[in-house]
């Protein structure tokens, strides 16, 4: 396989797991955006107290979330990680996803896996027309892989409307947010393209400082708990984001028709992925978005990508000539 993404590494991330907790988790749930520290929870084989991993002190947190439609006996519960990066950051992860299977933690259809990752650690810088050209071109390849990325889900995500596809009126607000010189305008035009399967909404932000904290988030992706997909979705991310930013002739919003073919079946798209970021063929000589982990479990991870694929082909038979 290629070289590894060492630029990849350094890019800031955290992620938002969606889930259904048991009443006997002995998990504390804070309020929705104001949840409280994940310190311990109960493991459900034997009834003892299971510390939560920590990334570099910082604790996951519970939050509320009433989309979540639970069972009785359940709790919704919306696991927020802290800031993440490199290896360790995706070691974390795989430490957090197996303690909280085992502590009973499920997922259902109402459930959602979020991925947000800062721009400036991504194009590293804040320069707000650098950050413009670097949406723009991720809301192209993004909208062009809109199949891939859903399929990789095996579920109907793109019948959601809190991950909705990428609106035609989308290209007109990235081409408005290159064009205007004012970071307000461009802040308005990015809020104005909603929070479907790319929310670009806080592309612009800054703190009450005044520090650019800038990021886009990622809601394209089902509710899981299977480590192998949430490592193809974190890969395929943090990939779109590196091609976006090193891509310098940029084609249409739409699809042109060599696009069209190769993102007929999901199946077929998620081929076309890989091979746009360099996780296979010839055409590029490092993979885009791989490292550590994410590298070295390509092949499960591979394969648990391919099986949902064929998952979604299999019950949306028709979604290649929507997306």
């Amino acid at each position: 396989m290629k070289a590894s993404d060492t630029q990849a590494a350094s890019i800031q991330w955290g992620i938002e797991l969606e889930t259904r907790i048991p009443d006997t988790a002995g998990v504390s749930v804070g309020g929705y955006h104001n949840g409280l520290p994940v310190r311990l929870g109960m493991d459900q084989t034997n009834g003892l107290p299971l510390t939560a991993p920590t990334f570099d002190g910082g604790h996951w947190r519970a939050d509320r979330d009433g989309s979540i439609a639970c069972d009785y006996g359940q709790t919704a519960c919306e696991f927020v990680s802290p800031i993440l990066r490199g290896e360790g950051g995706v070691e974390h992860l795989m430490r957090f996803v197996q303690w909280a299977n085992a502590i009973g933690a499920t997922v259902n259809g109402s459930c959602g896996c979020h991925i947000t990752v800062g721009i400036e650690s991504v194009i590293g810088t804040s320069d707000v027309k650098a950050v413009s050209e670097f949406i723009r071109k991720l809301a192209h390849i993004c909208r062009w892989h809109a199949i891939s990325l859903y399929g990789q889900t095996g579920a109907g995500r793109h019948l959601n409307h809190y991950s909705h596809p990428l609106y035609d009126e989308t290209a007109q607000k990235m081409r408005k947010i290159v064009t205007c010189e004012e970071e307000r305008v461009k802040a308005e035009a990015a809020e104005q393209c909603g929070r479907g399967m790319v929310n670009f909404r806080k592309a612009f932000k800054r703190d009450n400082a005044g520090r650019y904290i800038g990021v886009v988030e990622f809601r394209v992706f089902a509710g899981t708990l299977n480590i192998h997909k949430i490592l193809h979705h974190l890969g395929s991310v943090l990939g779109l984001c590196r091609r976006a930013h090193q891509v310098e002739c940029l084609g249409g919003f739409g699809k042109n028709k060599v696009q069209q073919k190769r993102t007929a079946t999901a199946t077929d798209g998620l081929r076309f992925l890989w091979d746009y970021l360099g996780w296979t063929g010839s055409a590029r000589p490092m993979a885009l978005g791989l490292f550590g982990p994410l590298k070295s479990e390509f092949k499960a991870i591979r394969k648990a990508a391919e099986r949902m694929c064929q998952q979604f082909d299999a019950r949306f038979p028709d979604a290649g000539s929507q997306l």
